[in-house]
């Protein structure tokens, strides 16, 4: 279901850095700041032996293990991400830090229920906290339940008007509910934070080809196609809106192009191009 217009979560470790280290041993001190240093800079491997130093030094420091939970979901290691959290949580039980990555976690795992009650958490204890809100609404829509993603997207736009991510995934939120013209007015808001996401892009084109606005359509696939030239499903998308505009010839150019990129396609598109207003999915 989901489609992610940036990264799912903005990397909060880079506030860890404002702690008051006067309570911790000279080792610790030392390790946390190399771990922070390499975590920010994508040394995750590195990272993560900085924070073992820490939590060797400071066994009972609760935001080492939030960080290095982190650390190991941005390898793919959630299970290991999700041990740290709890460590984290049984440490510091208001910390909302480790809830919402923990969160991730589970989200990452598909448990869409257990990471909507870590963010449930989260926002308790933080109520500023706009990814968590996003992340919460990313779940109820991975569930079906399109009026809470709306109204989770709205929260994290209210607290974050710069979140192209938020805007983005509401609109996917409200064309699930038939809302076509908010659907479009949140991707264009996102576009405007965001001009090179081709998903974007070709998610407005398909509400303006539900919506019947077939030239608009026709320009938002081709500026998809700029940014992602081999993507056979907006070839496809945009075949469609040819054959509605009464364009058979370039209509089936599109067809073919897709199926070059994908053949697989080719089944899908048997169905598509005899329905109207039906974008491929």
């Amino acid at each position: 279901m989901r489609a992610s217009i940036i990264v799912t979560a903005t990397l909060l470790v880079v506030k860890f850095a404002a702690l008051s280290y006067s309570a911790w041993a000279g080792e610790a001190e030392n390790a946390y700041d190399e771990a922070l240093r390499l975590h920010r800079a994508g040394k995750i491997g590195e990272a993560i032996v900085a924070y073992d130093k820490v939590i060797k030094a400071d066994p009972g420091l609760a935001r080492a293990y939030v960080g290095r939970g982190e650390a190991y979901a941005r390898l793919g290691q959630q299970d290991r991400a999700i041990k740290d959290h709890d460590q984290a949580i049984k440490l510091d039980p208001k910390l909302a830090e480790a809830y919402y990555y923990r969160g991730n976690a589970y989200e990452e795992l598909k448990q869409h229920e257990r990471a909507i009650k870590d963010y449930d958490e989260a926002v308790r204890l933080d109520g500023k906290n706009s990814n968590a809100y996003r992340q919460r609404g990313g779940a109820h829509h991975a569930l079906g339940r399109f009026d809470k993603a709306v109204q989770d997207f709205t929260e994290a736009i209210r607290l974050d008007p710069k979140d192209a991510a938020a805007y983005y995934e509401r609109g996917l939120a409200q064309r699930r509910l038939g809302r076509h013209e908010p659907a479009v007015q949140d991707y264009t808001k996102a576009l405007g934070l965001d001009l090179k996401n081709a998903a974007v892009y070709s998610n407005r084109a398909n509400a303006y080809l539900l919506l019947g606005q077939y030239d608009k359509a026709v320009l938002d696939y081709d500026a998809a196609l700029k940014l992602e030239p081999k993507n056979a499903m907006i070839y496809a998308n945009r075949g469609v809106v040819k054959l509605e505009q009464g364009k058979k010839a370039e209509a089936e150019k599109d067809f073919a192009r897709a199926i070059e990129l994908d053949p697989g396609i080719k089944k899908k598109l048997e169905p598509v191009t005899g329905a109207k207003n039906a974008p491929a999915k």
